[in-house]
């Protein structure tokens, strides 16, 4: 939900004497949160914030505020490093996805930020490295992470943001980054968006398809459209193992409309607490009703989180009433998924032995390079769909072309997905590597469009 800031560059000159305020010390009342509410379901485990934007560490000058109009929080001015874990200690969080927003002249100051914090409090908040103002270009990205093992994930990558309004998941860019995710065991989040709405959140499936070894964490989309529809994610979900999702904000919100915490209408600590107030116990059962299929049919891939980013979230008693909301949700699902959704499944996303996505054993593959031309012309249509289905087929049947096993479908007239064709394309010129485009051959054979 979070909009990031982009710096101007007289800003950027202005940080260089700006100071920075103390963003740790602060004393804690360990005395566990009191319950508020008379729910008939209550969770008390523990819990994982699979979904939290650290706070800036810095607030924007004084000269350039009316550039930045969302009201994100500061460290050492809103919440403490100190504070923050304080908050989760009362409210038995064993850990956080901490989203840390990485600019380019900044990167250095986040990345110390993110390793004093690990040294200090090693495993509670899990690095995520969010690029600002955009994707980091593969090559850099790929070095930033040879040096700082500590990044587990990359992201959120807005997708409904201006900056990606003509970029789609599986752009030649993104299948890089992929590639230098999965060599780093990096979880990618995304939060989607339908451009235009027919595509149904085919680029993001295809991204998957094609990436079978990088785990996708996801966020947004709603039942009713709001950016792209929860089907889809749904049938994402039932796909592909290596999907994941992160379902927060939407379980505290109205009926209909935007969730609390991001609704411009409640822009403060006091109204977003009256309203919290006003409404807990009767949409709390609401959401239930909403949501509870989605995550009980999903019960390994599904996750609570909170999506806390503005000044007001990190009030204790705003935090306070988030927990006991999201607890009381908690306590509506079915026993045996209860934990995974609070904690287990964030907790098993970071596991690089049990719940990792499975790794294949290594199958020789061979393509001769004229493959590549016949590939081009395909792709920019110089040659039909047919014609080139059949001619790789041929090539399989008669070992020209060797991929690894794959379970082959049914024969079907169907029409090839323009992301197949794309895929011919980049490969033909090089953007891509065979694996890639192998891949997508194999998702050819798997929808019976080539038959071998």
């Amino acid at each position: 939900m979070m909009k990031y800031l982009l710096f101007s560059i007289s800003a950027i000159l202005l940080i260089g004497i700006m100071s920075i305020p103390d963003i740790w010390a602060e004393t804690c009342d360990f005395d566990p949160q009191q319950r508020e509410f008379d729910t008939k379901n209550y969770y008390t485990g523990p819990l994982f914030d699979a979904h939290l934007h650290m706070p800036l560490l810095f607030a924007p000058p004084p000269e350039f505020q009316d550039e930045f109009t969302e009201p994100e929080a500061v460290l050492g001015t809103d919440i403490t490093i100190d504070g923050l874990i304080c908050q989760m200690d009362k409210e038995n969080i064993n850990g956080i996805f901490g989203f840390y927003q990485v600019h380019d002249f900044i990167i250095d100051q986040v990345i110390k930020l993110a390793k004093d914090t690990e040294d200090k409090y090693p495993g509670r908040i899990v690095t995520f490295a969010l690029p600002v103002p955009e994707i980091v270009e593969p090559q850099k990205l790929d070095k930033i992470l040879d040096s700082n093992d500590l990044i587990k994930g990359y992201g959120e990558l807005a997708l409904y943001s201006q900056i990606y309004v003509d970029a789609s998941p599986d752009d030649p860019i993104f299948l890089e980054t992929y590639k230098i995710l999965k060599k780093h065991d990096v979880i990618v989040m995304i939060h989607p968006k339908d451009r235009p709405k027919s595509q149904h959140l085919e680029p993001l499936s295809n991204a998957i398809e094609l990436n079978p070894d990088v785990k996708f964490l996801m966020h947004g989309c709603s039942l009713t459209g709001f950016d792209c529809y929860t089907s889809d994610i749904t049938k994402i979900l039932d796909k592909y193992p290596n999907a994941y999702y992160s379902l927060d904000t939407a379980i505290i919100s109205p009926p209909r409309g935007a969730p609390y915490m991001y609704d411009d209408k409640l822009y403060s600590e006091e109204k977003l607490i009256s309203k919290l107030r006003q409404t807990l116990v009767q949409d709390v059962d609401k959401n239930l009703d909403k949501w509870k299929s989605m995550i009980e049919n999903n019960p390994d891939q599904v996750m609570w989180g909170m999506d806390r980013g503005y000044t007001w979230h990190f009030d204790d008693e705003v935090h306070g009433l988030l927990v006991e909301y999201s607890r009381a949700f908690i306590g509506g699902l079915d026993p045996e998924v209860q934990e995974k959704y609070a904690y287990k499944n964030a907790e098993q996303l970071l596991s690089k032995s049990e719940k990792s996505v499975p790794v294949e054993l290594p199958v020789e593959t061979t393509i001769p390079d004229w493959i590549k031309n016949n590939a081009g012309w395909w792709a920019d249509g110089s040659i039909d769909d047919g014609s080139f289905l059949n001619g790789i087929s041929y090539l399989i049947q008669n070992n020209i072309i060797v991929v690894p096993p794959t379970d082959a479908g049914a024969a079907s007239s169907g029409t090839v997905p323009e992301w197949v064709k794309n895929t011919a394309g980049w490969w033909a010129d090089g953007t891509i590597d065979d694996g890639t485009f192998v891949n997508a051959i194999q998702y050819l054979i798997k929808e019976g469009l080539i038959q071998v």
